[in-house]
């Protein structure tokens, strides 16, 4: 059960954070240019890190079942 959550929220974090890429990408840039970057720039390092953490945070969490077996 604890897991089921645990996917359902990276997965919710993973989509809003590329909505919000989306977002920035298809704006015109103006003259907050720089400021979009570097929000793009901060999205796509939260996803990626998400993606790192990921098979890790799940290995940990079935770990206990791999010991009972």
């Amino acid at each position: 059960m604890a897991v089921t959550a645990a996917k359902s929220v990276m997965a919710f974090r993973v989509l809003t954070m590329a909505v919000d890429l989306c977002r920035l990408t298809t704006r015109t840039m103006n003259v907050n240019a720089g400021h979009e970057r570097t929000s793009k720039a901060r999205i796509i390092h939260q996803i990626q890190l998400i993606r790192g953490i990921t098979p890790a945070f799940l290995l940990l969490i079935n770990f206990p079942r791999f010991l009972a077996d």
